[in-house]
């Protein structure tokens, strides 16, 4: 029989609680129907009940996150409590009970046997739960928080939350593409900008993610399924208040006690002179409590994150301690939730939460070293959610829900850039021989944008006992949204100018030496709109026989997208121009199939095997169309690249006469969608073995293996059948010379390269086929992911708490790109055109260690800890080559071959709280991030090679230029971080 919880619906369904269930027997072994079993605990409104069926088995099929207990109750039995049940988001905890009879002892207690394997689905995956997430140093962000756990790869380190301001890619398994879930409800937007990255940390009561093996109610392409679950308020009025700050800078006289110092003389050769933080504040509050006990309860809160940073290549920290040029941040979140018992078995709630980021010289750097040549970034983002639970008789349960996100995205023209007078706003300038924007505003242009996303979602539990000898549990449900949006573009003067010239004489204050070379010419201003609508349904059903498991799931999604009607253009390279709404002709329509069977080899549940199949689908996006898009904004496929003669008349614009021939031109009208276009997919096997080892220990094993296929890219095809264009198209006879990694001429790796480029009555005829990666090449574009992964875990008890794993990972295959592009096939840029004998691709990471735990030490003092050892990610070495239809950057060798820096990261926690009257508690919290003080590069490596005369020609010239190998962020340096708490 069926008990409510409190459980908030969830954009996808089951995404914000788990499941308890259980069988009653007496002591022989004989079922018990008709016991009354009461959930109660800090995160129910009430007592609820269930009552065993004619099976014995009892369910509370939505649980909030939490620890609870259970009490068991039948006339002639002795009543029997079973205290500290755990129960995590989104698994199902199995408790079985053994009633005695009443004549042989009044009460029965068992304390501190909650199950730590899940012996009724396959799923892959961990959580941080609060008492993690309060005592083990993290970054405090959503992508240094959940890449702690197994299986999760972030590209970018975080230690500390020093970065935290700033967005990274998220890997899981091999997939780079996550759902990222607030309080159950998806937050991204169908124009593909983004999604609520920056979230409010003090707010949430766990992180769970799932990574492999998930159920048919969850979309998306495998990656990453991270539900951040909100802290709730309560019978009783709670809160807590947290503020903490670091950084050189807030003590000039002894900047060391803040931050020390990882640079080695190599690095500041490079240019890195300086740690990156200056400073650090953190400000937390939240709140909770009942407005009327058991009935309604509200819970609020609020964030203030700012940092001020030293960016290699464009701040400068002085000797006298100040800074010119620092790069700075703000994070501000505002939180709201309630939520409302109408019945016992009927509950509403909503949330509200909104996100405002501020970076005023985004994309600050080596390669944009003018605060002029940045961007002012603002974003505010609203998301909205109303939900009703229900349960609807002894076998059913209801979930319901409606969802709106709203995302406002400019990226202006810097404030220093608005502020030079008319004649000093130059287009963007760049120097292709340094890899450096030494003039004019940000290269990407300026933007403003507008992203929305209304959903809505059912889902129907309906469990079934004793059909086919099995317990079932029945899941059905749909989500359906529909995402519009619009993006205005503008391009300063519509051009950006190219020169070749070395970094003595071509650089942001000299420019005699700058040669030009070629013009890129935009459409703007525009106004791109774009349209999205999916709908999905799902069916699942579990079956649970006496020590087998059996799941089986399909999932159907279909995506259907239009280019609204809108207009672009106007300035200096097209007229304007109105253009009519666009069909793609085309939509996906997927049936996603997710299997898995569960075996019990002791019939305790406590060692248990499992094994799935899983096949998942990406989401599609309005970008999906951007090729036949004519009012296209884009900063890679530029609509007409020219020759450049150069500035004749010293007016910092292009005129007619300063131009020559059309290189290559980009013309969504004379481009097309494949008809046959497939939904990018991944197919994965799961095979798991999970021990309890003892009381609160567990024991996972895992291998995962995929297989990535069918992505999506454009085809330059140049007016010809695609499967002709690499061989009628392009000739074999371009010449370059690659000095090698270390940039030098004369030093004996040096040798000369041959490429291929657009035949001239090919040029300026671009025409391009949006289609699956390896349609019309001998290439399959397929990338196999295979990991081991183990995890030793320990849940909080005799006053301390451990989570650790390893994971061993290889992701190999074809590199998605356009392979009638003959350049993509040259043997020495990839090894083979199969899965098995392919490149090495970007997250490949093939060793990954993780430790964190925590202490409860004697005088209210805790200490925790968080070591991870990363293999670095794989980066490429380029060649800057001067093709017939434009200079561009050619891979000449294949991937893998050089990677970022092993990174061994180690952060240390300590806290000493007082109690102030009561349930009132100060605590006083010290951090030390980095502790080991490692200065390994991050992701920001220089990928183009250089050809310098001399070691002494490279030395004079590399603080200037952007050169393969030379780091351009490294990890933050070791840093005390201090905080003060006030719990009430």
């Amino acid at each position: 029989m069926l008990a409510f919880a409190l459980a908030p619906a969830a954009a996808q369904t089951g995404q914000m609680f788990g499941e308890l269930v259980g069988k009653v027997t007496d002591d022989q072994g004989g079922v018990l129907p008709g016991v009354t079993v009461t959930l109660s605990g800090p995160a129910v409104m009430g007592a609820p009940t269930a009552v065993s069926g004619a099976s014995g088995v009892y369910r509370f099929p939505a649980v909030n996150t939490g620890t609870y207990t259970l009490k068991f109750e039948l006339a002639g039995f002795a009543p029997l409590i079973r205290e500290g049940i755990v129960v995590p988001v989104r698994q199902t905890i199995t408790v079985d009970a053994a009633m005695k009879l009443a004549s042989l002892q009044e009460t029965v207690t068992v304390t501190g046997a909650s199950p730590t394997v899940d012996v009724e689905n396959t799923k892959v995956g961990a959580r941080l739960d609060h008492e993690i997430l309060q005592a083990v140093p993290t970054s405090r962000s959503i992508f240094g928080a959940t890449t702690v756990l197994p299986g999760m790869t972030m590209g970018r380190q975080d230690p500390g939350g020093l970065n935290a301001a700033t967005s990274t890619g998220m890997v899981a398994h091999g997939a780079s593409g996550y759902n990222l879930n607030y309080y159950g409800v998806t937050a991204d937007t169908p124009m593909n900008y983004g999604a609520m990255y920056y979230m409010d940390f003090g707010s949430a009561e766990e992180i769970s993610v799932d990574t492999a093996a998930m159920g048919a109610e969850i979309g998306g392409g495998g990656g990453a399924n991270i539900n951040v679950i909100p802290k709730s308020g309560g019978n009783t009025l709670k809160g807590e208040v947290l503020e903490s700050l670091t950084g050189r800078g807030l003590w000039h006289d002894h900047p060391g006690f803040w931050a020390g110092s990882n640079i080695t003389p190599d690095l500041r050769a490079q240019g890195i002179t300086d740690p990156t933080l200056q400073k650090l504040y953190d400000f937390n509050a939240n709140a909770g409590g009942p407005l009327v006990k058991d009935r309604v309860w509200w819970f609020g809160s609020f964030r203030n994150y700012r940092t001020y940073e030293a960016t290699p290549g464009y701040t400068t920290v002085n000797d006298d301690g100040s800074v010119t040029n620092p790069f700075l941040s703000n994070l501000r979140n505002y939180t709201a939730s309630t939520k409302y018992a109408l019945t016992k078995n009927n509950i509403v709630s909503g949330f509200w939460t909104y996100n405002k980021k501020l970076q005023p010289n985004r994309g600050a750097g080596v390669l944009q070293p003018r605060p002029e040549g940045t961007n002012k970034q603002g974003s505010p983002k609203h998301l909205i959610n109303g939900n009703w639970t229900s349960v609807m008789g002894q076998n059913t349960f209801l979930e319901l829900s409606s969802t709106y996100f709203h995302m406002h995205f400019p990226s202006e023209w810097s404030d220093e850039f608005a502020a030079l007078p008319a004649a000093q706003q130059h287009s963007v300038t760049f120097d292709i021989d340094t890899g450096i924007y030494i003039d004019g505003p940000d290269p990407g242009g300026q933007h403003f944008r507008d992203s929305y996303r209304q959903q809505q979602n059912l889902g129907l539990t309906r469990y079934i006992d004793g059909w086919l000898g099995a317990s079932h549990q029945l899941k059905t449900g749909f989500e359906n949204w529909y995402g519009w949006g619009h993006e205005i573009f503008t391009m300063q003067n519509d051009t950006r100018l190219r020169y070749n010239g070395p970094a003595a004489t071509c650089n942001t204050t000299v420019q005699t030496g700058c040669t030009p070379n070629e013009v890129w010419g935009w459409a703007t201003p525009l106004t791109q709109k774009g349209r999205m609508k999916n709908f999905a349904g799902f069916v699942q059903d579990r079956a649970s026989y006496s020590r087998v498991t059996v799941n089986l799931g399909l999932r159907w999604s279909h995506y259907d997208g239009k280019v609204p009607a809108q207009q672009g253009g106007g300035g200096r390279w097209f007229p304007v121009t109105s253009f009519a709404e666009v069909d793609p002709g085309f939509n996906w329509n997927t049936l996603a199939p997710r299997t898995g069977v569960v075996y019990k080899i002791s019939e305790d549940g406590k060692n248990v095997a499992k094994a799935s199949y899983s096949r998942y689908y990406n989401v599609m996006y309005i970008d999906e169309m951007d090729s036949i898009n004519p009012n296209i904004i884009s900063t890679t496929d530029i609509p007409v690249v020219y020759t450049w003669l150069g500035d004749l008349n010293k007016n910092n614009l292009v005129e007619d006469n300063e131009i020559g021939a059309v290189k290559s031109r980009f013309v969504p009208k004379s481009n097309t969608m494949d008809p046959n276009l497939k939904d990018p997919k991944t197919d994965e096997i799961m095979f798991a073995y999970q021990r309890e080892l003892a009381n609160n220990w567990s024991l996972n094993a895992d291998w995962i293996q995929r297989w990535f296929k069918d992505a999506t890219i454009n085809q330059d095809c140049y007016g010809l059948p695609c499967d002709q264009a690499a061989t009628t198209a392009w000739l074999f006879n371009r010449t370059a010379n690659d000095p090698g990694p270390d940039n030098l001429a004369g030093t004996g790796d040096e040798r000369a390269l041959t490429f291929y480029q657009v035949a001239p009555a090919y040029l300026g005829k671009d025409t391009f086929l949006h289609t699956n990666c390896g349609n019309n090449s001998p290439v399959s574009c397929t990338q196999r992911y295979r990991a081991f992964e183990v995890s030793l875990n320990k849940r909080m008890s005799s006053r301390w708490q451990m989570q650790s794993s390893y994971v061993w990972s290889k992701l190999d295959g074809d590199i998605w790109l356009d392979y009638t592009n003959p350049n993509n096939l040259l043997e020495f840029v990839r090894r083979g055109a199969t899965a098995t004998g392919g490149n090495t691709t970007s997250p490949d990471q093939p060793h990954a260690f993780k430790l964190l735990g925590s202490y409860q030490a004697p005088y209210g003092i805790t200490v925790g800890a968080n070591f991870q050892s990363l293999t670095g990610l794989p980066r490429d070495r380029n060649l800057s080559v001067a093709f017939s239809q434009g200079t561009a950057n050619q891979r000449v060798e294949p991937r893998g071959v050089y990677r970022a820096d092993t990174l061994n990261l180690l952060s240390l926690r300590a806290d000493k709280s007082f109690r102030i009257n009561g349930s009132r508690r100060a605590s006083v919290v010290l951090e030390l991030h980095n502790v080991l003080n490692s200065s390994a590069g991050q992701v920001g490596y220089g990928t183009v090679t250089r050809n310098f005369a001399s070691q002494a020609a490279f030395d004079a010239a590399r603080l200037g230029t952007s050169y393969f190998g030379r780091v351009q962020e490294i990890v933050a340096p070791r840093v005390t971080k201090i905080g003060f708490r006030f719990d009430f």
